[in-house]
């Protein structure tokens, strides 16, 4: 998925903590609440304009508060700070039957803050 940078009318983390991070390289972005890592998210420094979002993540405990939206903000922000004009990402589109895996809410919020699908990768196990 893509979309062109800046992305206006996202919200924003307070109190967000911004790392460096070695693999991939980029910045670790970190949301606590009382303490504890709540939301995290990874981005990639921008190559040729292009940044990354490798990871975004919320604790089951503190989903459906807008956290991960604010975090993707924060993100998208950051890597136009970082020199990006877009920004791609990737979901894995598990079974809809697997709650654990379940991506309609955050596949929701990528469509919220304007990307859309440029590829699908269809994968295939190779029987004997």
């Amino acid at each position: 998925m893509r979309v062109p940078l800046p992305v206006a009318g996202l919200p924003h983390s307070a109190h967000l903590t911004v790392d460096e991070c070695v693999d991939p390289p980029g910045k670790r972005l970190e949301l606590r609440e009382e303490g504890e890592p709540v939301a995290e998210a990874t981005i990639g420094r921008p190559v040729a304009g292009t940044g990354v979002l490798w990871w975004i993540s919320v604790v089951p405990a503190a989903r459906g508060r807008g956290l991960g939206t604010a975090l993707l903000g924060s993100a998208l922000d950051l890597l136009t700070g970082l020199g990006a004009r877009e920004a791609i990402l990737y979901v894995d589109d598990a079974p809809a039957d697997d709650p654990e895996r379940d991506r309609t809410a955050a596949n929701g919020m990528y469509d919220r803050a304007g990307f859309t699908e440029v590829d699908r990768l269809h994968s295939f196990t190779r029987r004997p």
